[in-house]
């Protein structure tokens, strides 16, 4: 039995998250960031049923940041396993997510600074470079149309979509 759970894009556009499990493994179908709405910033945890350090794999259908925008959060709290994606998305979700680590970094040291005139505490940006860096040797890339062996009972055929370089529709 499979059980699947919708931990964003569910009522909203953003947050793409689909934590599938199985009785031998756990796997992500993306994981965006939640934006453009006010509660965005505390949605972008990640949630309680994600666990990093035990999920088998992560997949990616394409490189948007609502899709991927919080896969450094993934390595920041153990994470060590696979991320199956296309070279296309690969190579556009480096791109994506350093220059979100970069924003957030800029953002963050204008708000400090405001923070700090106002006595209060600073804050930390979701990630940083290094956690975006983190990433770099866990990507697996991926045909398009043919079966492969994501985790232990799991097969995903990563089919094109159209959508976006690289863009997929995932079968399992």
């Amino acid at each position: 039995p499979m059980k699947l759970s919708f931990l964003g894009a569910a009522g909203e556009v953003t947050g793409s998250a689909y934590l599938l499990e199985t009785s031998r493994a756990r796997l992500l179908v993306d994981c965006g960031t939640f934006q453009g709405m006010p509660q965005a910033e505390a949605l972008n945890l990640l949630p309680k049923e994600v666990a990093p350090a035990h999920l088998h794999a992560v997949l990616l259908t394409h490189a948007h940041l609502d899709h991927t925008g919080r896969l450094p959060l993934l390595t920041k709290n153990g994470f060590h396993g696979p991320v199956f994606c296309t070279d296309a998305t690969r190579d556009l979700t480096r791109l994506i997510l350093r220059d979100s680590a970069k924003i957030q970094l800029q953002d963050i040291a204008r708000l400090n600074r405001r923070r700090q005139r106002a006595d209060e505490p600073p804050l930390e940006p979701l990630y940083t470079h290094e956690d975006v860096e983190a990433l770099e040797p866990l990507y697996r890339l991926v045909p398009y149309r043919d079966p492969v062996e994501i985790a232990p009972g799991v097969r995903a055929r990563f089919v094109e979509a159209g959508h976006l370089l690289g863009s997929t529709s995932i079968q399992l």
